[in-house]
């Protein structure tokens, strides 16, 4: 009978001890299950992110094809690609930053938040003029929209202006127009102030044809009030400005905004002016994103390489 109790006992712990073994085994199982579903979830993460800033730097710097259209005084390129997009208006460049591309103008203020000059789908989207602005840049106040683009793409150069020493080192810029041949015709941008603030500014984000000859000091004292930066110039009565307005930054709603004055050029400081010096910065900057994207996902495949490799020498081991 004693030999009968302590054999049931010694079934029990081997019974228990099985147990515990198939929990084990079963917890085991579950960890590895679930470090897998993470390990996948964040190569998913991975190239979800890859992916995405890639889409939205790819087309954000000035591309070679856009590049052959930027007006030189000498030849209507910038007419050739308002045949190909009636709505491009302009081409802006602001002296020795990335801010170089066409200007739009869509039927609204949200067509070309998500597409390229040339009518493509891009998350960069384009440098475009208010739609409630004319489309010859004759208000008193002209208000241009742009994406914050990390990495100094589209109009991210813009919050660089708050910088004093940014600000004092940029202080012009030129505006093109589309010509069809003969005489070209830009305007000089002086830049004069930059500020942060909200999207809901009813100042300067309110219908910018509202301003008109007896509002327009208005505009300019409430500009310099809230400017971080500024300079004095000039204004007179036929004076008219350009606002550039982009993000804080990727992800923020505040704004910074850029404000420059608009003056026609003669015929001879168009002649004189040396439209190649921006010309390739946009593209030196693309370049060198492109080779950078171009590491990522060698370096994603060398981690799934890594993940892979310890997994079969784990399995190895528990199979001897």
């Amino acid at each position: 009978m004693g030999a009968n109790r302590l054999g049931s006992k010694g079934n029990d712990a081997e019974k228990e001890r099985s147990n515990l073994y198939l929990f084990a085994k079963g917890l085991d199982k579950f960890v590895n299950l679930l470090a897998l579903i993470l390990f996948v979830l964040l190569i998913l993460y991975a190239a979800h992110s890859i992916w995405y800033t890639h889409s939205l730097q790819k087309d954000s710097f000035l591309s070679e094809e856009l590049a052959q259209y930027k007006p030189d005084g000498r030849s209507p390129s910038l007419g050739e690609l308002k045949k190909i997009n009636p709505d491009v208006r302009a081409w802006i460049c602001i002296d020795d930053t990335n801010i170089d591309y066409p200007v739009v103008q869509g039927k609204d203020d949200f067509e070309y938040l998500n597409k390229t000059v040339l009518g493509e789908f891009s998350l960069a989207g384009s440098i475009f003029l208010s739609s409630d602005n004319k489309k010859d840049f004759s208000n008193k106040y002209n208000l241009v929209h742009g994406h914050h683009v990390e990495g100094g793409a589209m109009l991210a150069d813009v919050v660089e202006f708050r910088d004093a020493s940014f600000f004092n080192e940029h202080q012009k810029g030129t505006l093109w127009y589309p010509s069809s041949g003969g005489r070209a015709k830009a305007d000089r941008i002086e830049i004069f102030a930059v500020l942060q603030t909200s999207g809901d500014d009813g100042v300067i984000y309110g219908p910018p044809s509202r301003i008109k000859e007896d509002s327009f000091n208005e505009l300019i004292g409430d500009v310099l009030e809230k400017a971080i930066q500024k300079r004095s110039v000039k204004f007179g009565k036929n004076s008219r400005v350009i606002a550039l307005s982009t993000c804080e930054n990727a992800v923020d709603i505040d704004r910074v905004v850029l404000f420059g004055k608009l003056t026609p050029m003669t015929d001879k400081e168009i002649q004189q002016l040396n439209a190649d010096t921006s010309r390739t910065n946009g593209q030196h900057s693309w370049i060198q994103d492109k080779i950078r994207w171009l590491l990522l996902p060698l370096i994603l495949l060398i981690l799934i390489l890594f993940a892979y490799l310890l997994h079969r020498i784990r399995k190895m081991k528990n199979e001897k």
